[in-house]
């Protein structure tokens, strides 16, 4: 890998403007937050608002007014429901008929698992259980050997030892039936019975894997954060496919990994940290830039700084005269810029120190994971520095369009970026555009 950087008072809020909120066009993620739809559904008073324009598809079905909190907003809270955030595709591009949750190759016209994911389930016959043994073969023999660059030593893990532990725990089962179909999908776009299926083993592995999260104990926890993980894999493969015409931040990628990635790991850390057997642990004391500390928090900040400001790759937070006095700018913000930077600059620092592409992959992939809310917020109100920086993470993953679930995400990211920052900005792209070379996306 090439060495890939060159070395970057007014006050400002964090709290997202008015219409932060809405969405392009078929950006369709799900705000879910485990849990949060485990306990009894209780009749809530209904509540006669003029309607949102800006809110969760649930709100707007109703005609309610959204309060647009996120992950889940107000009324889906107080209703106990699924907080959907996005507009809808256009029915060209989707099946009308099905809630729009998940998106996975436009061209496909992929549908949705089903809205009340409790109803779901799958009838026992020979189709069943030929269908899952397919996936399981796939995953097996395929789809594991993906997880990571091949070269990483574990990869034998997510092979061999997940899978026995998978069939004590349905949730992280079906997230491998999920992830297997979803990789078929990929390789077969033009066959909606590989969408149909990874729909469904969806919808059967957030059932399940709400529960185990409602119930996290010593039993489930290696489990239900590598159920996580296959999910968030699923997300990355999913942001890939986004809509980037208009162009907005991926919010709700950004949101999904920082919570079910900090926010689950962080529980379940109590439960594994002192089990010798657990996968999950060994995992993240392997990760570069990660401490599972007795509290839970697994960023290591102290690594982090010390690693990144030893040299100072990176030149995104000079200011110019302009940017002074036109900025949001507080200590607030200033400390969601530097973790967020001083974390990207780990990994040029990496590869400077020519770590093998496994670890550097793993602190890439785990940067979702523990970007600070405070910048996604910045990110939400499209502050060009915020955006920025994301562009520089962006530029990382163009090494790694190999992988499957990585793709041209990176460079699509990039673009869009671009197209969307004022000119006076434009030159602290200089960088990410050339990391990305030639590289041909689509909208």
């Amino acid at each position: 890998m090439a060495n890939r950087y060159s070395a970057g008072t007014s006050t400002g809020s964090l709290s997202p403007p008015p219409n932060s909120q809405e969405k392009s066009p078929g950006s369709v993620f799900v705000g879910w937050v485990p849990g949060s739809e485990n306990a009894p559904r209780k009749t809530a008073p209904r509540l006669h608002h003029k309607k949102s324009r800006t809110g969760c598809q649930q709100c707007r079905a109703r005609r309610v007014k959204c309060n647009e909190v996120h992950p889940v907003c107000g009324s889906c809270s107080r209703h106990q429901t699924t907080c959907v955030w996005g507009r809808p595709a256009p029915a060209a591009r989707l099946d009308a008929s099905k809630s729009k949750t998940y998106e996975i190759r436009p061209k496909t016209r992929p549908g949705v698992p089903p809205r009340g994911l409790d109803s779901i389930d799958l009838p026992e016959s020979r189709d069943r259980r030929i269908l899952e043994l397919r996936l399981l073969h796939q995953y097996t023999a395929d789809t594991a050997l993906t997880m990571n660059v091949k070269t990483d030593p574990n990869l034998h893990i997510w092979a061999t030892t997940i899978p026995r532990l998978a069939f004590r725990h349905n949730a992280l089962l079906y997230s491998i039936y999920t992830i297997a179909a979803l990789h078929i999908a990929n390789l077969e776009p033009s066959n909606n019975e590989h969408v149909a299926t990874y729909q469904k083993y969806l919808g059967l592995t957030l059932r399940e894997h709400r529960n185990d999260v409602t119930n996290l104990g010593p039993a489930n926890a290696d489990a239900t954060a590598l159920t996580s993980s296959f999910l968030r894999v699923s997300n990355f493969a999913l942001l890939k496919e986004r809509p980037q015409n208009p162009y907005t931040p991926p919010i709700d990628w950004l949101h999904m990994s920082s919570t079910t990635g900090q926010g689950l790991n962080v529980a379940a850390w109590q439960y594994i940290r002192n089990d010798a057997n657990s996968i999950m642990r060994a995992f993240l004391n392997d990760a570069p830039g990660i401490s599972a500390k007795p509290n839970g928090y697994l960023r290591d900040d102290d690594f982090i700084f010390q690693e990144a400001k030893r040299r100072e790759p990176l030149h995104l937070l000079r200011r110019t005269q302009d940017n002074i006095l036109t900025e949001p700018w507080n200590a607030e913000i200033l400390g969601a810029y530097e973790t967020t930077i001083c974390y990207i600059g780990s990994i040029q620092l990496a590869i400077q120190a020519h770590e093998p592409p496994e670890s550097i992959f793993r602190r890439i992939i785990l940067f979702p994971q523990c970007v600070e809310t405070n910048f996604i917020t910045l990110v939400q109100q499209q502050r060009p520095r915020a955006l920025v920086i994301l562009a520089h993470y962006f530029a990382y993953l163009t090494d790694f369009r190999y992988i499957w679930w990585i793709g041209d995400a990176g460079p699509r990211e990039v673009r869009g970026i671009e197209s969307v920052l004022p000119d006076d900005w434009l030159d602290l792209m200089n960088w990410p555009l050339q990391a990305i070379g030639d590289v041909c996306v689509t909208s």
